[in-house]
């Protein structure tokens, strides 16, 4: 695990910050290390693949009664992808939000941030990196990877004025809900 996540992770492995939602949670890497910490987790994954190597991991260490897993659709979102309705509870139920590089490749990524807000409780708290397009060649290599462009709105101005940014960490956002 990169160093700078682990200790995003670890502000998430606190009893005040459960239910977690990690989304867009990969092969469940953050999953399992919360798991077995004690946390209730729940995954959103996009890939069936990578969720279902997750399904697998938290069976085959015995967490399954650590981590609930969303679809990427519902029934609401007429069964086609919905990174809105899928995974969000829209009622301030979740104690915080894991979204690592996953916004970045999302078009008018501020509907999801609107909704990641609805669904974390006052004190709950949205852990994000999210590097959007820009021009920037490092190390003399384009950055090939689908990355959309912020549409002209900031992070902050998608979190509103109900999150206030808490705590900046080599790339890591920590937003701290602190009004309803």
């Amino acid at each position: 695990m990169h160093g700078v996540w682990e200790g995003a992770i670890n502000k998430v492995a606190r009893k005040q910050y459960e239910p977690v939602l990690e989304y867009s949670a990969g092969v469940g890497n953050n999953v399992l290390y919360l798991a077995k910490k004690g946390i209730k987790v729940q995954y959103f994954g996009v890939g069936m693949v990578e969720y279902a190597f997750a399904q697998y991991r938290v069976w085959k260490y015995g967490l399954e009664d650590m981590v609930e897993f969303k679809k990427p659709f519902s029934a609401q979102g007429g069964y086609v992808f919905d990174p809105i309705n899928s995974p969000l509870p829209l009622d301030s139920s979740l104690g915080s939000i894991i979204a690592m590089d996953v916004l970045e490749h999302i078009p008018k990524y501020h509907h999801v941030v609107e909704a990641m807000v609805k669904s974390v409780r006052v004190g709950g708290i949205i852990i994000e990196n999210t590097p959007f397009a820009n021009n920037k060649v490092e190390d003399g290599k384009e950055d090939l990877r689908v990355h959309v462009s912020n549409g002209g709105v900031t992070m902050v101005e998608a979190m509103g004025p109900k999150m206030k940014l808490a705590q900046s960490m080599g790339g890591l956002e920590v937003w701290e809900k602190i009004s309803e």
